[in-house]
């Protein structure tokens, strides 16, 4: 009879099923103990869905039907690291629908399997409190030092919030236990009216994200930066380029710190920049994979991967306030020399949901997910 491993036509019900069926015939060759091992691991397996099966362990010699399903175990060195970037469209004086889409955004955060959510202008305390709730943790709310918009602890509210001013918009969902967090803001701003009445910045979080590989537990220490650069307020993204390189260079020293204390930096968020820009030569000259790129690099530039002005977003594409179409949101990534890393999956997200019979998206921005296969 035939075992095969994850990717091939015989799926793990199959082989559950043909070794139950041979197991009575199987016990005169001596292999029924080794039979019983291999049927336990696997609907382990089949029940909890994810990961690799925990390895074979046995005294006596391998039958030759079962060499190559233990030498895959044996392989299986790598986790993912599931990441997504989001923007939700929160400010509710200039997002449409901003009522029905949150919920929605908070269904679809449920219903996820990422580790870690990068999520820009979510700027008001009722919404970060709409998407916190869909994650085991989250980062605080608020502007640490600031009046108008203190910083709290997740278990506090603000009585009124008429406007968030002096807030920055970030916050960075995680299924692992987050250790510690630190912002930076930017000095250098843009002196329109909708650039002032916020924060801009970073958002740095550290968290040990740890998994089973073959059955044994591994963690990787993971600083996760977000961030959301200044807004272009022209038809192109000349005019103020300068002001976001200076807040690209307090992202990518921020980026530096991280690196020492963690095996793995992912920057991610809505840079406002374009592949062609200094912005983005800023970040991926400094030591920085692109995701797309990495996976993608001859693709990269396809219209199903841009995250503004896309042919499938409600808001931005054909027919919406369509004045581009670029990708400005990205998920990038660093590491140290005690793993390896490669992007495995990418994709652009499209989400909607629905008002009044007709599909919304749930912003403005299409949203971006990599999964980082890990080699430890």
């Amino acid at each position: 009879f035939k075992i095969s491993v994850p990717g091939t036509k015989y799926n793990t019900c199959k082989i559950v099923a043909k070794l139950y069926f041979l197991k009575d015939r199987m016990k005169r060759y001596g292999i029924l103990t080794l039979l019983n091992l291999i049927i336990n691991t696997i609907s382990l397996q089949a029940r909890h869905g994810q990961n690799y099966p925990a390895p074979l362990i046995t005294q006596q010699p391998q039958p030759q039907i079962f060499k190559e399903f233990t030498a895959y175990l044996q392989r299986s060195t790598l986790f993912t690291v599931r990441v997504l970037t989001m923007n939700v469209w929160g400010f509710k004086v200039l997002a449409e629908e901003k009522g029905t889409r949150m919920p929605a955004i908070a269904s679809y955060l449920r219903q996820s399997q990422h580790d870690i959510v990068f999520i820009q202008e979510a700027w008001y305390h009722a919404d970060f409190q709409i998407l916190k709730d869909t994650f085991p943790y989250s980062t605080f709310y608020g502007t640490p030092g600031s009046i108008l918009c203190p910083s709290i602890r997740n278990d506090q509210s603000f009585y009124i919030q008429t406007l968030p001013f002096d807030c920055h918009g970030l916050m960075i969902l995680s299924k692992h236990k987050i250790l510690s967090s630190e912002y930076v803001f930017f000095q250098d701003r843009i002196p329109e009216g909708g650039e002032l009445f916020g924060r801009r910045g970073a958002l740095a979080a550290t968290m040990e994200v740890t998994k089973a590989v073959a059955g044994v537990t591994k963690t990787v220490k993971v600083s996760a930066i977000n961030t959301l650069l200044a807004t272009w307020y022209s038809e192109t993204e000349l005019l103020w380029t300068s002001v976001r390189e200076k807040q690209a260079d307090d992202v990518l020293a921020m980026m530096a710190v991280q690196k020492e204390k963690s095996d793995l930096v992912v920057v991610a968020g809505d840079l406002n920049s374009t592949p062609e820009s200094a912005v983005y030569k800023k970040f991926v000259t400094s030591g920085l994979v692109d995701t797309l790129e990495d996976l993608k690099s001859e693709k990269a530039a396809d219209a199903q991967y841009m995250t503004w002005g896309h042919v499938d977003n409600t808001w931005t594409g054909p027919g919406g306030q369509n004045e581009h179409e670029d990708r400005l949101d990205y998920i990038m990534y660093t590491h140290g020399d005690t793993i390896g890393v490669t992007t495995s999956a990418y994709r652009t997200v499209d989400a909607k949901t629905e008002k009044d019979g007709k599909m919304i998206s749930l912003s403005d921005h299409m949203w971006a997910e990599a999964y980082l296969r890990i080699t430890i």
